[in-house]
């Protein structure tokens, strides 16, 4: 098995629920929301005070791009209880630009039913990939994982070759933002279906894995048979009774 070694500090989930939107609407900005919080909170989007998601979001689930318009906007990562709403997080004053992508992360554990969140906004570069390759990019949200590395194996060659991204640690509660701009870079890799392993830094002690190919939540990057898209790769869990686990989601076709 040929493997090559990326040393990068730089994320489907299973679920995804939202308003189909083309992020290269030239008046809008689109955003996508991913609930990373194993306090399984479930919430809907409101920007504006106008709710934005057809479904709410459960864990391990993601948005859709929603279509916003540019401008200053008040962004409530509300609970999806009606008779009592609870704030998760707010953005009073969120800038969104024309024609610009993003992905908003909800992430941490809740103190208390009432309590707030944390929350990462990535920058979202959804150029496509040359023929041959795929994006992806790895967010490391479990705080209590060990040091990781991440390694991407794929199955659609004989014999299977990988990618590792190695020792990954918590993003932590107030990342940086050089942090931020790291973890928004996508990187390219073989085009193929995959299988994800995090395993304990420098050992081939597997943590958490995904789905063979051929099984429910695996890692299939091809549409109509064809491999392609940016992804967001993320491990959750290892808290409150939840396991490690991989989640992913696609950003672009």
């Amino acid at each position: 098995m040929n493997k090559i070694l990326v040393a990068l500090a730089i994320i489907v989930v299973l679920n995804s629920c939202g308003k189909t939107i083309d992020y290269t609407e030239a008046k809008f900005s689109a955003t996508m929301f991913i609930n990373a919080s194993p306090s399984n909170p479930v919430f809907n989007i409101l920007v504006d005070g106008v709710n934005q998601t057809n479904t709410a979001l459960v864990y391990r689930a993601s948005s859709l791009y929603l279509n916003i318009r540019p401008g200053v906007r008040k962004v409530n990562v509300q609970s999806n209880n009606i008779a009592l709403p609870t704030d998760f997080a707010v953005f009073n004053a969120e800038q969104f630009d024309e024609n610009k992508a993003a992905t908003i992360v909800v992430y941490d554990t809740l103190l208390t039913p009432t309590g707030t969140l944390r929350t990462i906004r990535l920058t979202d570069d959804l150029t496509p990939a040359p023929d041959g390759f795929i994006k992806v990019r790895y967010l490391p949200l479990a705080d209590r994982a060990p040091l990781s590395d991440i390694t991407f194996l794929r199955t659609t060659v004989t014999p299977n070759d990988s990618v590792t991204i190695t020792n990954q640690s918590f993003i932590g509660f107030t990342p940086t933002a050089a942090s931020i701009t790291t973890l928004s870079t996508f990187v390219q890799i073989p085009a193929g279906n995959y299988i994800i392993k995090q395993k304990a830094a420098g050992t081939q002690t597997v943590l958490a894995i995904t789905p063979t190919p051929s099984a429910a939540g695996s890692f299939i990057t091809s549409i109509g048979g064809i491999f392609k898209g940016a992804f967001t790769v993320y491990s959750v869990g290892n808290v409150r009774g939840l396991p490690l686990a991989i989640s992913f989601t696609r950003n672009n076709p």
